[in-house]
């Protein structure tokens, strides 16, 4: 069965590791630009078509500046393809200009060590059927909203009108059209959960670095973020996700840098770029 995901990533190849990829508006967020994290998820699936290995271990992505809804290319290099662990590096580009560039280091959770310590465990939440729904509360329809359904133990505070102050928030995510949980899609998702920095006053951000780190191979269709803000500076800030699975097993874990959007401050829209 085909899925939204799946359509909207679908690429060509073009010659040599070269993709022809179709950038849709349908990923939209409240800059009216594509999500960074579908941005990334139309790189990775293309880098998958050309790896020698079957996971993604690892993406690091930079933007250089938002794409834009239609035709894109995505150039794929071999840098080395290793026993255990082959590295790519990617960039996209719209028009001549370069939009984004990732590394993607790839292996095969099959034959992955066998050493584990795992003493931090999922928070202790809710299922998602015992949650409020979000996306009923969140006032301003955007596109991104539509791909994805939002469960939460606790109704953010800004979206109440009463800001906490506190970036950090726990909130359970699946595909709208319950599409199960893989890499491709979990690399997505680690960047569409609603903004923390809306506990403080401003809720529209763009991605200038992300990296996502792939722990398993992901067997759920609900997938719940433990978000966190710890630093805001110069109107940067950071934002750390784990995502779990419905096992309480970790998926992925993320890190990116973002810009706030100035003059975004005080209208309760949406999720970041």
């Amino acid at each position: 069965m085909r899925h939204l995901l799946d359509d909207a990533v679908a690429s060509v190849r073009t010659g040599g590791r070269g993709h022809r990829v179709q950038v849709t508006a349908d990923w939209n967020t409240a800059n009216n630009t594509p999500n960074g994290g579908y941005v990334q998820a139309l790189i990775l699936q293309a880098v998958l078509q050309e790896s020698h290995h079957p996971d993604p271990l690892s993406v690091s992505i930079t933007y250089f500046r938002p794409a834009s809804p239609g035709g894109a290319d995505i150039d794929i290099r071999e840098v080395r393809v290793g026993r255990r662990v082959s590295t790519y590096d990617a960039v996209l580009t719209q028009e001549g200009r370069e939009i984004a560039h990732a590394v993607v280091s790839t292996h095969d959770w099959d034959a992955a060590g066998t050493v584990e310590h795992t003493p931090h465990g999922a928070p202790d939440v809710p299922k998602p059927e015992d949650c409020h729904d979000l996306g009923a509360l969140i006032p301003v329809g955007m596109p991104i909203l539509d791909r994805y359904t939002y469960r939460a133990p606790e109704v953010t505070g800004w979206l109440t009108g009463e800001p906490t102050g506190t970036t950090e928030s726990l909130c359970w995510i699946r595909a709208a059209d319950e599409r199960p949980v893989d890499a491709l899609l979990a690399g997505a998702m680690v960047d569409a959960f609603p903004p923390v920095t809306a506990e403080i006053g401003h809720l529209a951000s763009a991605t200038i670095q992300l990296t996502v780190q792939f722990r398993r191979r992901p067997e759920t269709v609900w997938a719940l973020g433990h978000v966190v803000t710890r630093h805001v500076i110069a109107g940067y800030h950071d934002e750390d996700v784990e995502l779990w699975d419905e096992q309480g097993r970790l998926i992925a874990l993320s890190r990116q840098l973002a810009i706030l959007a100035e003059g975004a401050a005080s209208r309760p829209a949406a999720v970041d770029a």
